[in-house]
């Protein structure tokens, strides 16, 4: 029984394109990779496996001259990638293959152990959710034999959804839990190359990096203090911001539209997609619910029937998130009464938004202050003895309030929108703080980040056009992809507080700053004095404050005039 490495890579990805090669603290991404799968010793072999599209050339030529073995395939249909080179090597049913990804550079060495330790007769063997730093184990005959079903298009760009989604009764799954071994699934993502920050984050870690092969020793190397975490994606000024496509009710009371702004969010890069859920009965009087909506956006003849129109039902939120666990974007929920978060816990809502208006709202607050989860509140509505008495009911730590600034106007005035309250409030409650927009566009968004928001949240549509009050306020998806764009930009713009020689700069440094230069010919033995220099480019000699260690000294040899001086030219 043979058990292989291949390692998935590629070099168009589309947050960092060639980052399969970019170097990680001084070694290409791609070679920390094939270091750390070439010291699993429970491997027989292993290859890298590509693309024959001519953007990964590189790929190639890189495993050539480092001598790793590697196969090409199919760019789109990755599925068939892998099927291809595993009849190529001719490997045989009862062998397994061992998937990797080029854009995780950490193995924990020994959780990847106690895999194949109980590796028996499974078809397969991965951590529930996957892990960044522990790889996927799969029989090489299930996975022939799943190539002759129908398979879909999370299959041929994900490899193996058919195997952790368990829907197979002929197949032998072992998935272990997300802690296995001591796993901790938010740090884990820390350690996956996918943007910028992240290769910011994996330089340091690298800097401190110390293995022992255990996770412990990867986990000791992150620096995740005053961070909270959102269903596993942390938040904090250390990271890029947190981005929230509010989909509230602009589904308009259909599944289908809204799982197509859910896919709409996926394509445009944002974090996670919120919705509301209010229980009607606990929401209006009878006077309230009675009364006759007249307006271009109603979806019904009075208030309470519009609002019931516009609400989806348990079983739909339900299939909601799952629908978005299976695309890997984050969903969570605001409820806007007691009712609706008993219905939130029984799907397991990962964390709530708390609406401006229910600051006050005691029962939904004592709700919410018994569950131990993360809250987001929003302070549309709010003055500071409401954010107070918020506050206070809900009781959290530090590492499970956030507190929005927001102004609840739609659309927002530009004069309204009030920036500086961002950091008034992190400073007067000590919270991480973000920003709920409601103005046209994305600047205010971007400013926002700049001035320390962690979290960003953002009405998103299908057509502003639509019927609804948000519609017309709300981004469609180029908009969207403008501002996870432009968010992302500004992050790294800010960039560090410290002020340093940046490396970029060194060339240009040299090219323009003087330095101390021959004013006309020295000859040899001649005594230099301050009348025989001056100052002029390339810096890549002697400052002129630095005249001291030449004066006074004779030349060694003869030095023609606009020489850069050096101090081996003279007697020490």
């Amino acid at each position: 029984m043979k058990k292989i490495g291949l390692i998935q890579a590629r070099m168009s990805s589309t947050r960092l394109p060639g980052k399969t090669l970019i170097s990680v603290n001084g070694t290409p991404l791609l070679k920390r990779v094939i270091d750390n799968v070439s010291n699993i010793k429970e491997l027989d072999d292993f290859y890298v496996l590509t693309s024959t599209e001519k953007s990964d050339d590189p790929i190639e030529a890189f495993c050539k001259f480092h001598k790793i073995k590697f196969f090409r395939g199919d760019i789109i249909n990755v599925f068939s990638r892998f099927l291809s080179a595993i009849n190529y090597l001719e490997l045989n049913n009862d062998d397994y293959f061992i998937r990797f990804t080029a854009d995780n550079p950490i193995v924990d060495f020994k959780t990847t152990s106690l895999l194949f330790d109980k590796l028996i007769s499974q078809d397969y063997i991965s951590i529930k959710d996957l892990s960044h730093i522990v790889p996927e184990i799969i029989n090489i005959g299930a996975f022939r034999k799943l190539a002759e079903t129908d398979l879909n298009s999370e299959d041929f760009e994900h490899v193996t959804p058919s195997f952790r989604s368990n829907k197979r009764d002929e197949l032998d799954i072992l998935l272990l839990p997300n802690d296995f071994n001591g796993l901790k699934r938010n740090l884990d993502k820390l350690l996956t190359l996918d943007s910028y920050q992240d290769l910011t984050r994996l330089n340091n870690f690298f800097t401190n990096y110390k293995s022992d092969g255990t996770n412990k020793s990867i986990y000791k190397a992150l620096d995740v203090k005053d961070t909270i975490s959102l269903n596993g994606k942390l938040i904090g000024e250390k990271f890029k911001p947190f981005i929230i496509g509010e989909i509230g009710q602009n589904h308009n009371g259909s599944i289908d539209l809204a799982k197509k702004l859910i896919d709409m969010a996926i394509r445009s890069g944002v974090d996670a997609v919120k919705f509301q859920k209010r229980d009607i009965p606990s929401e209006l009087t009878s006077e309230a619910f009675n009364k006759v909506y007249d307006s271009p956006n109603s979806f019904a003849r009075t208030y309470g029937e519009h609002r019931i129109f516009l609400e989806l039902k348990e079983q739909e939120h339900k299939e909601l998130k799952e629908y978005c666990d299976l695309k890997g974007i984050i969903y969570f929920c605001t409820p806007c009464d007691v009712p609706s978060v008993e219905l939130l816990e029984r799907i397991n809502c990962p964390f709530y938004k708390v609406a401006s208006r229910d600051l006050s709202n005691d029962l939904l607050l004592n709700k919410l202050s018994k569950i131990d989860k993360p809250i987001i509140i929003s302070t549309g509505m709010a003055d500071y003895d409401e954010i107070d008495h918020a506050i206070s009911i809900l009781n959290k730590p530090k590492n499970k309030l956030i507190i929005m600034q927001c102004t609840s106007q739609y659309p927002c005035s530009f004069d309204n929108v009030n920036l500086n309250v961002i950091k008034t409030l992190k400073d007067k409650y000590g919270y991480a703080t973000g920003f709920s927009d409601h103005t046209p566009g994305v600047l205010a968004s971007v400013i926002a980040t700049i001035m320390g928001a962690v979290v960003i949240e953002k009405h998103i549509t299908l057509d502003k056009l639509m019927k609804g009050t948000d519609q017309p306020g709300s981004l469609e998806e180029q908009e969207l992809s403008q501002l996870v764009k432009e968010i992302n930009i500004a992050k790294r713009v800010i960039g560090s507080s410290e002020k340093s020689i940046n490396e970029s700069t060194q060339s240009a440094k040299i090219k323009l700053r003087r330095s101390i230069t021959s004013k006309s010919d020295i000859k040899k033995g001649e005594i230099l004095n301050v009348n025989m220099i001056t100052l002029k480019s390339p810096g890549d000699g002697l400052l002129y404050r630095d005249k001291g260690l030449l004066l006074g000294r004779k030349a060694l040899k003869n030095i023609q005039k606009d020489t850069t001086l050096k101090i081996d030219d003279f007697e020490k």
